[in-house]
Protein backbone atom coordinates (compact mmCIF):
# COMPACT_ATOMS: atom_id res chain seq x y z
CA UNK A 1 0.00 0.00 0.00
CA UNK A 2 1.38 3.44 -0.89
CA UNK A 3 2.11 5.50 2.23
CA UNK A 4 -0.14 8.10 0.95
CA UNK A 5 -3.10 5.70 0.80
CA UNK A 6 -2.03 4.10 3.91
CA UNK A 7 -2.94 7.87 6.11
CA UNK A 8 -5.53 8.23 4.46
CA UNK A 9 -7.44 5.52 5.39
CA UNK A 10 -6.19 5.68 9.29
CA UNK A 11 -5.60 9.17 9.98
CA UNK A 12 -7.91 10.72 12.69
CA UNK A 13 -9.83 12.37 10.19
CA UNK A 14 -10.64 9.77 8.02
CA UNK A 15 -14.50 9.66 9.15
CA UNK A 16 -15.02 13.02 9.20
CA UNK A 17 -17.52 14.10 6.38
CA UNK A 18 -15.27 14.78 2.99
CA UNK A 19 -17.06 17.53 2.23
CA UNK A 20 -15.78 19.19 5.42
CA UNK A 21 -11.94 18.17 4.22
CA UNK A 22 -12.15 19.45 0.82
CA UNK A 23 -13.89 22.69 1.65
CA UNK A 24 -10.78 23.81 4.04
CA UNK A 25 -8.41 22.67 1.43
CA UNK A 26 -10.05 23.88 -1.58
CA UNK A 27 -10.40 27.28 0.72
CA UNK A 28 -7.07 27.45 1.91
CA UNK A 29 -5.67 26.29 -1.84
CA UNK A 30 -7.64 29.61 -3.76
CA UNK A 31 -6.51 32.17 -0.90
CA UNK A 32 -3.00 30.68 -1.66
CA UNK A 33 -3.15 31.45 -5.22
CA UNK A 34 -4.81 34.98 -4.98
CA UNK A 35 -2.89 36.37 -2.12
CA UNK A 36 0.36 37.99 -2.41
CA UNK A 37 1.81 38.40 0.64
CA UNK A 38 4.25 36.16 2.16
CA UNK A 39 3.01 35.81 5.77
CA UNK A 40 -0.35 34.95 4.86
CA UNK A 41 1.34 32.28 2.64
CA UNK A 42 3.73 31.70 5.32
CA UNK A 43 0.08 31.09 7.91
CA UNK A 44 -1.81 28.73 5.57
CA UNK A 45 1.23 26.50 5.56
CA UNK A 46 1.85 26.20 8.69
CA UNK A 47 -2.00 26.02 9.64
CA UNK A 48 -2.01 23.35 7.09
CA UNK A 49 0.58 21.60 8.65
CA UNK A 50 -0.61 21.69 11.97
CA UNK A 51 -3.70 20.19 10.77
CA UNK A 52 -2.20 17.30 9.05
CA UNK A 53 0.46 16.36 11.74
CA UNK A 54 -0.87 17.34 14.61
CA UNK A 55 -4.44 16.90 14.39
CA UNK A 56 -4.90 14.15 11.68
CA UNK A 57 -1.78 12.44 13.39
CA UNK A 58 0.28 12.16 10.14
CA UNK A 59 3.79 10.86 11.35
CA UNK A 60 6.05 14.09 10.97
CA UNK A 61 8.90 11.96 9.59
CA UNK A 62 6.79 10.56 6.52
CA UNK A 63 4.90 13.73 5.99
CA UNK A 64 8.59 15.62 5.65
CA UNK A 65 9.54 12.39 3.27
CA UNK A 66 6.23 13.33 0.72
CA UNK A 67 7.20 17.12 1.05
CA UNK A 68 10.76 16.33 0.34
CA UNK A 69 9.88 14.84 -3.40
CA UNK A 70 8.37 17.97 -5.06
CA UNK A 71 10.75 20.09 -3.18
CA UNK A 72 13.24 18.59 -5.61
CA UNK A 73 11.34 19.64 -8.91
CA UNK A 74 10.46 22.97 -7.07
CA UNK A 75 14.30 24.10 -6.11
CA UNK A 76 15.09 23.31 -9.93
CA UNK A 77 12.86 25.82 -11.23
CA UNK A 78 13.46 28.52 -8.47
CA UNK A 79 17.47 28.31 -9.13
CA UNK A 80 16.46 28.93 -13.02
CA UNK A 81 14.43 31.76 -11.77
CA UNK A 82 17.00 33.00 -9.34
CA UNK A 83 20.13 33.43 -12.08
CA UNK A 84 20.36 36.48 -13.63
CA UNK A 85 22.57 37.60 -16.73
CA UNK A 86 22.90 40.77 -17.40
CA UNK A 87 25.86 43.50 -18.97
CA UNK A 88 25.57 45.68 -16.18
CA UNK A 89 26.54 44.21 -12.64
CA UNK A 90 24.95 47.36 -11.02
CA UNK A 91 21.50 45.54 -11.11
CA UNK A 92 22.84 42.39 -9.42
CA UNK A 93 23.45 41.68 -5.82
CA UNK A 94 25.99 39.29 -6.43
CA UNK A 95 27.33 38.42 -9.94
CA UNK A 96 29.96 36.72 -10.93
CA UNK A 97 31.89 37.82 -14.54
CA UNK A 98 32.42 35.76 -17.45
CA UNK A 99 33.53 37.59 -20.67
CA UNK A 100 32.06 40.97 -19.76
CA UNK A 101 28.46 39.16 -19.16
CA UNK A 102 27.25 39.22 -15.47
CA UNK A 103 25.48 36.27 -13.64
CA UNK A 104 24.17 36.84 -10.65
CA UNK A 105 21.05 37.30 -8.83
CA UNK A 106 18.94 40.29 -8.50
CA UNK A 107 16.63 42.24 -5.62
CA UNK A 108 13.57 41.13 -7.82
CA UNK A 109 14.64 38.16 -8.77
CA UNK A 110 15.45 36.71 -5.20
CA UNK A 111 11.97 38.21 -3.96
CA UNK A 112 10.23 36.70 -6.93
CA UNK A 113 12.20 32.93 -5.94
CA UNK A 114 11.03 33.55 -2.57
CA UNK A 115 7.18 34.61 -3.53
CA UNK A 116 7.44 31.56 -5.86
CA UNK A 117 8.96 28.95 -3.22
CA UNK A 118 6.03 30.10 -0.13
CA UNK A 119 3.42 30.11 -2.86
CA UNK A 120 3.61 26.17 -4.18
CA UNK A 121 4.84 25.12 -0.36
CA UNK A 122 1.50 26.74 0.37
CA UNK A 123 -0.59 25.62 -2.38
CA UNK A 124 1.18 21.71 -1.82
CA UNK A 125 0.42 21.87 2.10
CA UNK A 126 -3.22 22.36 1.04
CA UNK A 127 -3.50 19.51 -1.79
CA UNK A 128 -1.67 17.24 1.05
CA UNK A 129 -3.83 17.89 3.23
CA UNK A 130 -6.87 16.42 1.44
CA UNK A 131 -5.68 13.79 -0.38
CA UNK A 132 -3.64 12.31 3.44
CA UNK A 133 -7.24 12.53 5.18
CA UNK A 134 -9.42 11.27 2.13
CA UNK A 135 -9.54 8.22 1.56
CA UNK A 136 -10.27 7.43 -2.30
CA UNK A 137 -13.54 5.65 -1.69
CA UNK A 138 -14.79 8.79 -0.04
CA UNK A 139 -13.41 10.94 -3.23
CA UNK A 140 -15.34 8.14 -5.10
CA UNK A 141 -18.44 9.41 -3.41
CA UNK A 142 -17.49 13.56 -4.12
CA UNK A 143 -17.29 12.50 -7.84
CA UNK A 144 -20.65 11.15 -7.77
CA UNK A 145 -21.97 14.52 -6.18
CA UNK A 146 -20.94 16.78 -8.49
CA UNK A 147 -22.40 14.49 -11.07
CA UNK A 148 -18.86 13.96 -12.90
CA UNK A 149 -18.99 11.40 -15.50
CA UNK A 150 -19.64 7.81 -14.48
CA UNK A 151 -16.98 6.99 -17.23
CA UNK A 152 -14.13 9.43 -15.33
CA UNK A 153 -14.60 7.84 -12.41
CA UNK A 154 -14.84 3.84 -13.73
CA UNK A 155 -11.63 4.69 -15.08
CA UNK A 156 -10.38 6.21 -12.12
CA UNK A 157 -10.91 3.55 -10.05
CA UNK A 158 -9.19 0.75 -12.37
CA UNK A 159 -5.91 3.48 -12.67
CA UNK A 160 -5.85 3.19 -9.06
CA UNK A 161 -6.37 -0.33 -8.88
CA UNK A 162 -3.60 -0.56 -11.60
CA UNK A 163 -1.14 1.87 -9.51
CA UNK A 164 -0.90 -0.70 -6.59
CA UNK A 165 -0.36 -3.74 -9.04
CA UNK A 166 2.26 -1.81 -10.80
CA UNK A 167 4.11 -1.06 -8.28
CA UNK A 168 3.43 -3.92 -6.49
CA UNK A 169 4.86 -6.24 -9.21
CA UNK A 170 8.16 -3.36 -9.41
CA UNK A 171 8.68 -4.31 -5.96
CA UNK A 172 8.84 -8.41 -6.15
CA UNK A 173 10.79 -8.18 -9.80
CA UNK A 174 13.53 -5.50 -8.07
CA UNK A 175 13.82 -7.79 -4.77
CA UNK A 176 13.81 -10.75 -6.37
CA UNK A 177 16.99 -9.08 -8.82
CA UNK A 178 18.73 -7.69 -5.61
CA UNK A 179 18.39 -11.15 -3.97
CA UNK A 180 21.05 -12.21 -7.07
CA UNK A 181 23.07 -9.01 -6.74
CA UNK A 182 21.32 -7.71 -9.96
CA UNK A 183 22.75 -4.12 -8.75
CA UNK A 184 25.84 -4.98 -7.93
CA UNK A 185 27.44 -2.91 -10.18
CA UNK A 186 26.45 -0.30 -12.87
CA UNK A 187 26.61 -2.67 -15.85
CA UNK A 188 24.75 -5.03 -13.96
CA UNK A 189 22.13 -2.80 -13.24
CA UNK A 190 21.59 -1.49 -16.74
CA UNK A 191 21.00 -4.77 -17.48
CA UNK A 192 18.78 -5.64 -14.47
CA UNK A 193 16.16 -2.39 -15.11
CA UNK A 194 16.22 -4.11 -18.97
CA UNK A 195 14.87 -7.29 -17.68
CA UNK A 196 12.80 -5.57 -15.33
CA UNK A 197 10.82 -3.57 -17.70
CA UNK A 198 10.70 -6.94 -20.09
CA UNK A 199 9.11 -8.67 -17.30
CA UNK A 200 7.08 -5.93 -16.10
CA UNK A 201 5.17 -5.42 -18.95
CA UNK A 202 4.42 -9.18 -18.70
CA UNK A 203 3.55 -9.67 -15.85
CA UNK A 204 1.42 -6.60 -15.84
CA UNK A 205 -0.26 -8.05 -19.21
CA UNK A 206 -1.26 -10.89 -16.77
CA UNK A 207 -2.13 -9.50 -13.91
CA UNK A 208 -4.91 -7.55 -16.59
CA UNK A 209 -6.20 -10.99 -18.00
CA UNK A 210 -6.85 -12.07 -14.73
CA UNK A 211 -8.73 -8.85 -13.21
CA UNK A 212 -10.89 -9.25 -16.60
CA UNK A 213 -11.52 -12.55 -15.66
CA UNK A 214 -12.33 -11.90 -12.41
CA UNK A 215 -14.63 -9.08 -13.20
CA UNK A 216 -16.84 -11.33 -15.61
CA UNK A 217 -16.85 -13.67 -13.14
CA UNK A 218 -18.70 -10.94 -10.85
CA UNK A 219 -21.11 -9.92 -13.67
CA UNK A 220 -19.55 -6.80 -14.13
CA UNK A 221 -21.79 -4.84 -16.43
CA UNK A 222 -19.41 -1.40 -16.66
CA UNK A 223 -20.08 -0.10 -13.77
CA UNK A 224 -18.81 -0.51 -10.64
CA UNK A 225 -21.60 -0.49 -7.59
CA UNK A 226 -20.47 0.95 -4.74
CA UNK A 227 -22.59 1.08 -1.19
CA UNK A 228 -23.16 4.78 -0.03
CA UNK A 229 -21.51 6.08 3.06
CA UNK A 230 -23.43 8.11 5.43
CA UNK A 231 -20.67 11.04 6.33
CA UNK A 232 -20.37 11.89 2.47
Amino acid sequence: MLLIDKYAYTNNLTNINPQIKVSIGAIFLIASMLVKNIFILMSIMILMSVFIVCIAKIDMKNYMKLLRIPLYFLFMGIIINLINISFDSSTLIYSLNIANIYIGVSNESLSTSIYILLRSMSCLTCVYFFILTTPFSQIIFLLKKVYISETIIELSMLVYRFIFIFLEEVEDIRKSQQLRFGYIDLKTSYNSIGLLVNMLFKRMMKRYDDMCISLDMKLYDGKFHIIGDENV
